[in-house]
C-alpha cells in the first residue's frame, strides 16, 4: 500500500491491539473505524464516535486522492472539524498529520494541541490522556438522575369516546328502569373518567404523574387516552420537542491574550428526554442558557481572538469551525443531565470589546502594512535580481561591484516607493 499523497510504502504501527499505517514522510495515517474506536476506548471516551464513511461528501477544490487499498478515488467529508478522505469501498480514512489529534480533543477536558498522528496513538495509552477525559465527564456521571423517560400505556381515544357513550346508555337504562342509585353510581364513574383523555399535536408529548409518582411520558400525536387520575407535570401545556433555537445576546469574554471581546452564538437544541428535563433541573430553558453561557466562557478563553495564519495556532476568528464544533460538545456535555440534544453551535458574532477596537485595529492595519512592504521588499529583491542576471548574460552591459550596488539601489528605490518615479531633466545652460 502507497501513500496517496507521497507514492511512498505505508509504515505498520503494531502496538497495544492498534494496526495502523502511516506515512513515515508526510506522517498521514490510513484507519479504519473500528480501529478508530479502539482509541476512543483507551481513552475511556463516552461518547459514541461518528463513523466518517457514513457522511454524505462535500465539494471541495482540492484534487481527489486516489485509496492506498483499492485503488479507487476517495471522497472528502466534513468530520467534526476537519474534513478527512474516506473511503466508500473499502470504508477506509486518511487523516492528514495533526488531525487525529484536533478530532480527539474535542473530547478531552484539556486538549493536547494538535501534534503529529504517530506521537498522538503512542500516547493514547499513557494515564494522562485518560484521566482527561475522565475528568470532563465524572462531574456528569455524578447529577445523573435515576428517573428515565418510559411510554405510559394509552389507548385510542376515538375507540373510548365509543365505549363511553355505551356507558352512557347503560346509565340512561338505569335510570328508566327505575334503578337510580346505580345509574348515579355509574354517572359519578363516568364524569371522573372523562380527564382521560389526552390531544397531542406533532412533535409534542405530555410527562404524566399519578398521585406524585412517574409513570411515563405520553408521545404522538392523535386523541389519546390514558389514566384518568394521571396528572401532567405541565398541566395542559405540553412539552415542545421541535428544534429550537437560543440566543443569549453578546457576551463580553476574555479570550486567552486576555483581550475583551464581544461573542455571540445560537444553539440549536431539542428536548430528547422529557422525564430529565422535568424531574433533573427546575426550568430545562434556564438552565441551557446557564450552561450555554458557561460553555461559551470555557471555550472563548482558551483561543486567541486571531493568530498569525503560519503559525499553525488556532484562533477564535481563523477556526470557527473548530471551535462550533468543540462549543458543541462542551455544551451538550452540560446540558444531557437535563435530558437536551444540542444540534448545532455557532459563533454569530465575534468581534474586540469597543475600549480596544480601535487600537487592535490600528494593530492590524500596522501588520497588514508590514507584510504588504515584507511582500513588495521580497519582489523586488527577484526583480533586481532577475534583471542583473538578464543583463550579464545577453552581454548587454558588464558592471563593477560599485556600479551593482549603485543599481540595486535606485532599482529597490523605484520598486518599493509608494509613488512613481519622476524623471529628473538637467539643464546645462
Amino acid at each position: 500500500m502507497d501513500c496517496p499523497k507521497c507514492k511512498i510504502e505505508l509504515g505498520v504501527y503494531n502496538r497495544d491491539g492498534l494496526n495502523i499505517k502511516y506515512c513515515k514522510s508526510c506522517k498521514s495515517m490510513w484507519i479504519k473505524f473500528p480501529t478508530l474506536q479502539k482509541i476512543g476506548e483507551m481513552l475511556d471516551l463516552k461518547v459514541p464516535l461518528i463513523n466518517p464513511v457514513e457522511m454524505e461528501t462535500i465539494k471541495v477544490k482540492e484534487e481527489p486522492r486516489i485509496c492506498p487499498e483499492c485503488a479507487k478515488q476517495m471522497d472528502k467529508v466534513y468530520f467534526n472539524g476537519i474534513v478527512v478522505d474516506k473511503c466508500s469501498d473499502c470504508n477506509g480514512i486518511l487523516f492528514d498529520n495533526g488531525e487525529l489529534s484536533k478530532y480527539f480533543n474535542l473530547f478531552l477536558k484539556k486538549p493536547v494541541g494538535v501534534i503529529d498522528n504517530l506521537v498522538f496513538v503512542q500516547n493514547a495509552c499513557s494515564n494522562s490522556l485518560k484521566n482527561d477525559a475522565n475528568e470532563s465527564y465524572s462531574k456528569e456521571l455524578e447529577i445523573q438522575s435515576k428517573e428515565k423517560e418510559r411510554n405510559v400505556f394509552s389507548v385510542n381515544g376515538f375507540f373510548m369516546v365509543f365505549v363511553m357513550l355505551i356507558w352512557a346508555f347503560f346509565i340512561w337504562t338505569f335510570f328508566v328502569l327505575n334503578l337510580p342509585f346505580i345509574a348515579i353510581i355509574l354517572l359519578i364513574l363516568l364524569i371522573v373518567s372523562l380527564p382521560g383523555y389526552k390531544l397531542l399535536k406533532p412533535q409534542e408529548a405530555l410527562v404524566l404523574t399519578f398521585f406524585g409518582k412517574y409513570i411515563g411520558s405520553l408521545k404522538g400525536a392523535g386523541f389519546h387516552y390514558v389514566n384518568p387520575f394521571a396528572q401532567s407535570v405541565t398541566f395542559f401545556l405540553p412539552i415542545s420537542l421541535k428544534a429550537m433555537t437560543l440566543d443569549n445576546g453578546k457576551q463580553k469574554i476574555n479570550d486567552e491574550m486576555g483581550n475583551p471581546i464581544e461573542v455571540g452564538i445560537i444553539v440549536i437544541w431539542e428536548v430528547q428526554d422529557t422525564a430529565k428535563a422535568m424531574f433533573n433541573v427546575e426550568d430545562y430553558k434556564t438552565f441551557l442558557a446557564a450552561q450555554s453561557d458557561s460553555a461559551l466562557r470555557n471555550i472563548v478563553r482558551m483561543y486567541p481572538y486571531d493568530s498569525p495564519e503560519d503559525s499553525g495556532i488556532q484562533s477564535l476568528r481563523g477556526d470557527s469551525q473548530e471551535i462550533s464544533a468543540k462549543l458543541k460538545a462542551e455544551i451538550q456535555k452540560n446540558v444531557r443531565v437535563a435530558g437536551l440534544n444540542i444540534v448545532d453551535a455557532k459563533i454569530t458574532h465575534l468581534a474586540y470589546a469597543p475600549e480596544i477596537a480601535v487600537a487592535m485595529l490600528q494593530r492590524q492595519q500596522a501588520a497588514a502594512v508590514v507584510d504588504a512592504k515584507k511582500a513588495i521588499v521580497e519582489g523586488a529583491v527577484g526583480m533586481v535580481e532577475m534583471a542583473l542576471n538578464k543583463l550579464s548574460a545577453n552581454n548587454i552591459v558588464q558592471f563593477d561591484e560599485a556600479e551593482k550596488a549603485k543599481m540595486v539601489n535606485n532599482l529597490l528605490v523605484i520598486l518599493c516607493s509608494n509613488r512613481e518615479a519622476q524623471p529628473v531633466v538637467k539643464n546645462n545652460l
